[in-house]
């Protein structure tokens, strides 16, 4: 593999096996979430991404298992409808994290902390109140609608926070657009803002989501268009024709430079982009690396038994 692809890829992957579709007992999430950073694509994976309220159920889960280090997770926080269900969740998420903790002990170590937050007209006081609450790097998720912008600004100002975003889910709405997304990432860029996404990305390029009718984005046109628009600073056009790019041969991977349209990002540049999308969540692995082999990126190693 080229060492470009493999620098953006390495350690993209936050396992969240427990979540919609796979939707995976603990047991079974746990596993799997095991195997896969023994095997052949643990270079992909990153964290095991847990719900607060589940957090007891992996402690007892991670009991069985003679690990050879702390299981990273990245506990992700109750759902809030409004500001009363945000306040309530936070209170419920930091004891079931300090209960974690305890239980868990050197089995897991917390790496990060996911808020969702309601809306974006109140995000001053969402930030004010995740402040120091956990020992980890925090997200903010922040919903797409009006006052996104000013949200990521007041993020980034906080200088402790990190954004995050939704590319997908059960619905066709849950899809960012293309001039959405170009967006979110050309602000991140200019804002030096690192961020992650979740749901949506189980392809490298863009496709039909069938079930959902929705417009899937692909994780290898959204690393690209990080990486070249910081290197670069893209205009929103160049992004948005980066993000709907769906043929593998407008993509050049080398072992010195990743290049499209034009445009090349250096290893050093690609490690800086990496530095701004830290990762993505996703309840496969297998389906991400499917799409990279099929798509001629990667030679999976079964490919030549």
């Amino acid at each position: 593999m080229e060492r470009s692809l493999r620098l953006l890829l390495e350690g993209v992957i936050d396992y969240a096996g427990l979540f919609p579709p796979a939707k995976l007992d603990m047991e079974a999430a746990v596993e799997e979430y095991l195997e896969l950073v023994q095997g052949e694509h643990a270079w992909l994976v990153s964290r095991f991404a847990c719900s607060a309220s589940h957090l007891g159920e992996l402690a007892a889960e991670l009991e069985k298992y003679p690990l050879a280090g702390p299981v990273p997770v990245a506990v992700i926080g109750s759902a809030s409808k409004d500001r009363h269900h945000w306040e309530a969740g936070l209170v419920h998420d930091v004891h079931a994290v300090s209960t974690f903790r305890s239980s868990a002990g050197r089995r897991a170590s917390m790496e990060a902390f996911e808020a969702k937050a309601p809306d974006n007209r109140h995000i001053e006081t969402y930030l004010r109140e995740v402040e120091g609450i956990v020992p980890t790097e925090i997200f903010i998720e922040l919903p797409w609608e009006d006052g996104m912008e000013e949200s990521l600004a007041a993020i980034a100002e906080s200088d402790f926070a990190y954004a995050k975003a939704r590319t997908g889910g059960i619905e066709p709405s849950m899809y960012p657009s293309v001039p959405e997304l170009a967006g979110f990432l050309q602000q991140c860029a200019q804002l030096d803002l690192p961020f992650k996404l979740t749901a949506g990305l189980h392809h490298p390029l863009p496709t039909h989501d069938t079930p959902t009718g929705g417009h899937m984005h692909g994780f290898l046109n959204v690393l690209a268009a990080t990486t070249l628009c910081a290197a670069h600073d893209l205009s929103r056009r160049e992004i948005e024709a980066l993000l709907e790019t769906d043929e593998p041969s407008r993509f050049r991977f080398t072992d010195s430079a990743l290049a499209w349209g034009g445009f090349e990002a250096s290893l050093a540049e690609i490690e800086a982009g990496r530095d701004l999308f830290l990762s993505f969540g996703s309840c496969s692995v297998l389906e991400p690396v499917e799409g990279l082999a099929s798509a001629g990126f990667v030679r999976l190693a079964s490919a030549d038994r």
